[in-house]
């Protein structure tokens, strides 16, 4: 997300004298931009390296955590577009992210990772779901130290072409933000109904899912639910079920099952096979973190929200603007 000087808040984490020349002069760049305020070229010709080279090496010393920037989000909440959703749908807060350069996935992924440190309680247990939003927060989430909390594996494992399988979520924002990660060993849809009965009796994986239910927070995405979303592409559905979803039309999915578009779970042939969180379940987690990505997803925001899988929503502006707009 681009930010102006007066948006950005900066702080370095202390450091021990750095062994390496390379940690030096990245150390060296990060200071003279963000605390001194100087420009990227007077960084290089302070370094005797490219703009490019500093460029570089500023993007290093995010990634590193040497750095961070962060906006406030109370700045994208105080608007009357983020406070009309949270009235109409009883949210505590409502992140829109304004239109800007990078892609709609870019920015809104970036920003939840930003805000993701606002909303987390350090020492609880944060379960997250799966798919190409919640990697991709994963990828964009600055390193932190949160050595006391959970990350929890809302659903099992799949093995899809995708890359972003439940588990590699997971450890993903765990790593990132320096979490113990609580995998959920077994597979996110069997292929017999009796062979997920069996699996959720076993004690490991009971108490794995019983400990779902004591999240303090949650995050999912809003997933797709036509033919050429990644839910029915992943290959766990047979064409008979496949076809039974496609006569229901449903608005969205969330945590690998299918709502309607006010928000009511459609029961359906593959709801004994999953495991993972029940809706049930994730409604009564605290914090419940819903993250959306571009206008044409705003029907499936809208049953999400309906059904009241969200305290926290973060979206773009023109998701947003497009939900208010054609739900009046």
């Amino acid at each position: 997300m681009a930010l102006n000087q007066k948006q950005r808040q900066h702080s370095t984490k202390p450091l021990a004298a750095p062994a390496e020349a390379a940690h030096d002069q990245v150390l060296s760049a990060a200071w003279a931009y963000f605390i001194e305020d100087k420009s990227q070229a007077e960084v290089a010709e302070m370094l005797n390296v490219s703009r490019s080279t500093v460029h570089n090496y500023l993007r290093q010393a995010r990634a590193d955590g040497l750095v961070r920037i962060s906006l406030d989000p109370a700045l994208m909440t105080r608007s009357e577009l983020a406070s009309e959703i949270c009235e109409r749908y009883g949210l505590e807060a409502a992140y829109i992210v304004p239109r800007s350069a990078s892609t709609v996935m870019e920015r809104v992924c970036s920003a939840a990772g930003l805000w993701l440190s606002d909303i987390l309680k350090p020492d609880g247990i944060f379960g997250v779901g799966w798919g190409e939003t919640v990697y991709k927060i994963g990828l964009h989430t600055p390193q932190r130290a949160f050595t006391d909390m959970t990350v929890a594996q809302l659903l099992g494992s799949l093995s899809n072409p995708f890359g972003y399988s439940a588990d590699r979520c997971a450890n993903l924002l765990a790593e990132r933000l320096g979490a113990r990660c609580s995998p959920l060993h077994a597979p996110a849809v069997c292929a017999r109904s009796e062979t997920a009965r069996a699996l959720r009796q076993e004690p490991v994986i009971s108490n794995q899912l019983a400990s779902l239910a004591m999240c303090d927070t949650v995050m999912v995405a809003v997933g797709e639910s036509h033919r050429e979303s990644h839910i029915r592409r992943s290959g766990y559905m047979t064409a008979e079920e496949d076809a039974f979803y496609e006569e229901k039309a449903p608005a969205a999915a969330i945590a690998g099952r299918f709502i309607d578009n006010e928000g009511v779970h459609i029961p359906g042939p593959i709801d004994e096979r999953i495991i993972g969180i029940s809706l049930a379940d994730l409604r009564s987690v605290r914090q419940r973190v819903v993250v959306c990505v571009g206008a044409e997803r705003q029907n499936g925001l809208r049953a999400t929200l309906r059904g009241r899988f969200a305290t926290h929503v973060v979206t773009d502006l023109d998701c947003a603007t497009q939900l208010v707009e054609l739900d009046p």
